[in-house]
């Protein structure tokens, strides 16, 4: 069996004169390849960049991430219930 680990874009963004209030939004889509994400999401923040040039101010990257294995999501799964030590 093939293990496909689609890939999750984040938009981040800041404002220069605020620092310390990063906004973090990850779109509700997923790629098929880091390659399709890259060039997604560098359009994405570049719109969203120039949108907020003459607003705002904001300037806006993007990641691009693999979701975690199957493995993962059953293992966090499995300790959903366990106490805290």
């Amino acid at each position: 069996m093939e293990l496909f680990a689609p890939v999750m874009l984040f938009i981040l963004g800041w404002h220069p004169d605020r620092a310390g209030e990063p906004d973090i939004q990850r779109p509700e889509i997923l790629f098929a390849s880091v390659e399709a994400c890259e060039e997604a999401g560098a359009e994405m923040a570049e719109r969203m960049t120039v949108a907020a040039s003459d607003k705002s101010g904001a300037r806006y990257e993007h990641r691009c991430i693999l979701a975690p294995s199957p493995a993962e999501y059953e293992a966090a799964w499995r300790e959903r219930n366990k106490p805290a030590e």
